[in-house]
């Protein structure tokens, strides 16, 4: 069937790809992501891409796009998250004028703008049980209704959705449509994050400071090995985005050439680390043991916080439920969250 469509279909050369998009990184556990994404790439199926907040989720699902053969086509990004779930609908599927109030023109929904490309879904956990049903139906049928609309219209879209959430744990909890899971997650994907992958640590910070150099007018900014060092060993709860946003600050504030150790202090996204702005030798503290101090007082707080509920302290961490675990069994804080739970972990 694929291959009959790529005959009769528009003449769209799977050899023939769009610009694509701009990686760095080369640890072991995304050296095997990327294999993953060579491969799916090109079959045109849906994809979920899960991970933490702030590891490039959205990146991998360009590449996707870029290996398919829906590449030379649009890439339409579209945030789950980023508006009222009132509003979802509308945005998603689109409406006719006068549909409801404040609707005084006629709107293409981002299904009929991704029309023959990619429709990138970030967030896709956000979205009201009313949308997930109307999202499942487009999936299964490949037809949208614009909001007062009398008529369906076909749509030729591959969706990429994209969560920092464990889609699985919300379907057993009733907040996910289990069979709209099923439907995105036919391949699944999971980013690692930045603590597992520290090696990619100084060529990140050094592209973000190429990047942000020439956006601010100093292109020949470099980073101390003193500085670099540092950043390997903060520890990045924002994972590849708060290690970005820091780079990007000291770049904007460095007045020299080369960027030391005392832009760190100034970094505020740096402060949990803990640590003094000079290089690290044999004589300092630990900063493992600091930064797992610091780790286990902010989950000890959360659990606390929530009562105990491990899916939304997770939530609230952005961890995945079984990181959460993880941690919890490493500290010793499995007790404390049967305490704060009234007798049982939830």
């Amino acid at each position: 069937m694929e291959a009959r469509a790529l005959r009769v279909g528009p003449s769209r050369p799977a050899s023939k790809r769009g610009p694509q998009p701009r990686f760095v990184g080369g640890s072991a556990a995304m050296q095997r992501l990327l294999r993953v994404v060579a491969r799916v790439g090109p079959k045109d199926i849906t994809v979920l891409v899960g991970g933490e907040t702030g590891t490039g989720k959205e990146l991998v699902a360009s590449l996707v796009h870029a290996q398919s053969i829906r590449s030379s086509a649009p890439l339409v990004m579209f945030n789950c998250a980023a508006i009222p779930g009132e509003l979802a609908e509308a945005e998603l599927f689109g409406h006719a004028r006068g549909a409801f109030t404040d609707a005084v023109e006629a709107r293409r929904g981002f299904f009929a703008q991704a029309d023959g490309g990619t429709l990138v879904l970030d967030e896709v956990g956000e979205l009201p049980p009313t949308v997930q049903a109307k999202l499942l139906r487009v999936l299964q049928q490949g037809e949208i209704q614009p909001i007062g609309a009398g008529r369906v219209e076909r749509v030729d879209v591959r969706v990429v959705a994209c969560t920092n959430r464990n889609l699985a744990a919300e379907v057993r909890e009733g907040r996910f449509r289990e069979d709209l899971y099923y439907r995105l997650a036919v391949v699944e994907l999971v980013v690692p994050p930045l603590r597992d992958r520290r090696e990619e640590i100084p060529a990140l910070a050094a592209e973000f400071a190429r990047r942000y150099g020439e956006r601010f007018g100093n292109e020949d900014v470099q980073l101390s090995a003193e500085l670099v060092e540092l950043l390997c060993h903060a520890p990045w709860p924002g994972n590849v985005r708060e290690l970005e946003n820091a780079v990007a600050r000291m770049v904007a504030l460095g007045t020299g050439a080369e960027i030391g150790v005392e832009a760190f202090a100034r970094a505020p996204s740096l402060a949990a680390a803990k640590t003094v702005a000079k290089p690290i030798t044999e004589e300092t503290p630990s900063l493992r043991d600091e930064i797992e101090t610091l780790e286990r007082s902010v989950i000890a707080r959360t659990l606390a916080a929530v009562r105990g509920n491990q899916s939304e302290a997770a939530r609230r961490l952005g961890l995945a439920r079984g990181t959460l675990m993880d941690r919890l069994r490493k500290y010793g804080l499995e007790k404390a969250t049967a305490n704060a739970a009234g007798g049982r972990p939830r």
